[in-house]
């Protein structure tokens, strides 16, 4: 018997921030152009840079938690690895600080952003466009949820109804296996199948250049992979530990300054590749719930 909210939780991450852009009026843009009903134009609000370290913030908020969990078939949801669920809590806390930080930044510049937007605007400017409580335009939120099979305890569904709503959670958990184990083999050969790339010669035969993150990936991959190797993937963890032994620990900046050892490290990547593709492709057991 396998149950995976026995392994972790469910965690949505929910961040929404004010657009800055409205459509312009069919009537302005009649004024603009006798063409206006073949237009549909848009125009920006404010500066769009005064809003890119926001976005930039909820980006890597994003990524982050992809980083550290795993897929999962609910829109909107990941799953986390029940050793992963307080750093994930702490580093989210950190971020939705800073994030707040952030908007308060851009808020006490809100009003001189609104009136050079007059200037660049002119007669597409409107009042009306620019919201009084800018704070309640953005949010970063979070929360944990676990599943269970439907009317468990309470027996509020009637038998067939339960037995056809269990069907479709059992389906569910397996989808979510299914998606786990398939995001953590293609990651890892993404990784792999880079650093071939890159450690090879260029049709010059000269040495291609690499940035360090071809390196450092790997490191922040193998941080966490333990944990998020919740399905015990016994093949993966194999290959994964022969590409920590590959690198052992090594510097972008040492692997970057010896050929032989760029050499070696892409031969000996190449055969895990090879290996970790095969292993994408062979069957996988099933979920059996009660």
């Amino acid at each position: 018997m396998e149950n995976i909210f026995e392994k972790g939780c469910l965690v949505q991450l929910s961040i929404s921030m004010w657009g800055a852009r409205r459509k312009i009026d069919q009537g302005k843009l009649a004024q603009m152009t006798s063409n206006h009903e073949w237009l549909h134009a848009t125009k920006k609000l404010v500066d769009p840079e005064s809003l890119k370290p926001i976005a930039k913030l909820a980006g890597n908020s994003r990524l982050y938690l992809t980083s550290v969990s795993l897929p999962f078939p609910i829109h909107g949801m990941m799953f986390v690895p029940k050793d992963l669920i307080t750093e994930v809590d702490t580093k989210l806390r950190e971020l939705q600080s800073e994030f707040g930080y952030l908007v308060n930044d851009f808020a006490s510049r809100y009003p001189a952003l609104r009136d050079s937007a007059i200037a660049y605007l002119g007669d597409l400017f409107n009042e009306q466009d620019y919201p009084v409580d800018i704070h309640r335009r953005f949010s970063f939120e979070w929360r944990f949820v676990a599943l269970d099979v439907p009317n468990g305890r309470f027996g509020l569904l009637a038998p067939e109804v339960y037995e056809r709503e269990k069907r479709k959670f059992i389906q569910t958990m397996e989808e979510a296996r299914e998606l786990a184990v398939h995001s953590l083999r293609e990651e890892f050969a993404d990784l792999v199948g880079h650093i071939c790339e890159r450690f090879s010669l260029g049709p010059d035969g000269e040495a291609k250049k690499f940035k360090g993150s071809t390196v450092t990936n790997f490191y922040e991959f193998f941080e966490h992979f333990k944990q998020r190797n919740v399905f015990d993937d016994n093949g993966l963890a194999e290959l994964v530990q022969q590409a920590e032994s590959v690198l052992d620990g090594r510097s972008p900046e040492s692997i970057r300054e010896s050929g032989y050892l760029k050499n070696r490290i892409r031969e000996a990547m190449a055969s895990v590749h090879d290996q970790v593709r095969e292993l994408m492709y062979q069957p996988r057991r099933k979920i059996v719930l009660d």
